[in-house]
């Protein structure tokens, strides 16, 4: 059974992983996904040897999402791609989880959307690794394609899919049988809001501060034009942000549409993420032109993003108490 799409989901997108495993839980219940976005705000990120920042690495590990989608929804994630073995025998692999799927199957994999030009790669990436889910089709030629974090589905080359599956320098990929999916418990809800909220800090905001700093150090024209490829991932890395707005949405549900304490929020949250963008244009603007004012501009802008981020995680903080209080006490007893 399929629920109705919730509130603002249509425009939000966040990790590609997390919109997947969502998707799953959507599509096979009525049960609500929207905790499982708690803490991507924060989500792992590396700034590599080369100083830039980059959301997959194959220092990142996914662990921790998995075994929270567990905890909260009864559903065991495998792992079908192994990396102890050659590109040719995972896509073998792959060819013969497709053939012997059953219909409560979904099947996870990891490609560079580089390599598949047919689809809007609307971050400019290359290479463009993303996870989404795929499946056979009436015709051995073709498959269908669910990407729920860009919001697409459609027919595409069986052919095509395995150049970005052997072209991807990462690999990976997993498999969910949806069967039994469990309402999570507001105990299991509270785990995941704690263990993942940073109260304290704002991570990406810090590490690009430290970025400008090192490069923009010595004012060398050479270390100065490192910056455009430091920050290209920016955006990526930035739209985690809008996993707050599911997390408000979650916490509120007795809001009037008009809520202003929520459209506030909401504001701020698009106000953090837009930031980043102006971030990374004069990021761009400094390494093209060299102009050494231009560092403190952006470290303005920094400490305004950080005072944003901050005021939305007090914000969130102080209405994940309230939801907390009120949950336990329609449950009958205390917090």
């Amino acid at each position: 059974m399929m629920k109705q799409p919730l509130e603002g989901e249509e425009s939000i997108k966040v990790h590609c992983l997390i919109s997947c495993l969502c998707e799953i839980v959507k599509r096979n219940s009525s049960v609500d996904y929207r905790p499982f976005y708690f803490g991507v705000w924060d989500g792992d990120f590396v700034v590599n040897e080369n100083e830039e920042l980059s959301y997959f690495s194959k220092d990142i590990s996914h662990e921790g999402y998995l075994e929270w989608y567990a905890h909260l929804f009864g559903l065991p994630v495998q792992e079908w791609y192994d990396f102890s073995r050659s590109k040719a025998y995972n896509v073998e692999l792959l060819l013969h989880l497709l053939e012997e799927k059953p219909a409560h199957r979904s099947i996870i994999v990891h490609i560079d959307m580089a390599l598949m030009p047919e689809r809007e790669n609307k971050f400019h990436q290359k290479p463009f690794p993303h996870f989404l889910m795929i499946e056979k089709t009436d015709n051995e030629d073709e498959w269908f394609m669910c990407d729920p974090d860009f919001r697409w589905e459609g027919i595409v080359r069986r052919e095509r899919v395995l150049e970005a599956i052997s072209g991807n320098a990462f690999g990976g990929g997993y498999y969910i049988d949806a069967i039994d999916i469990q309402e999570p418990a507001r105990e299991k809800v509270e785990q995941l809001f704690l263990a993942t909220f940073k109260g304290d800090r704002n991570e990406l905001t810090t590490q690009i501060r430290g970025i400008v700093a090192r490069l923009s150090a010595g004012g060398e024209a050479e270390q100065l034009r490192r910056l455009t490829p430091s920050l290209r991932q920016l955006k990526v890395l930035a739209i985690r942000k809008y996993g707050y707005e599911h997390a408000f949405m979650y916490l509120m549900p007795e809001r009037d549409p008009s809520d202003s304490a929520f459209i506030r929020y909401c504001d701020l949250v698009e106000e953090l993420v837009q930031g980043y963008t102006t971030v990374q244009y004069l990021a761009i603007k400094l390494a093209t032109t060299h102009r050494m004012e231009l560092v403190e501009t952006i470290n303005t802008h920094l400490d305004r993003l950080d005072g944003v981020e901050t005021q939305i995680k007090q914000g969130l903080e102080q209405f994940f108490f309230r939801w907390r209080e009120r949950a336990a006490v329609e449950a009958g007893g205390r917090i």
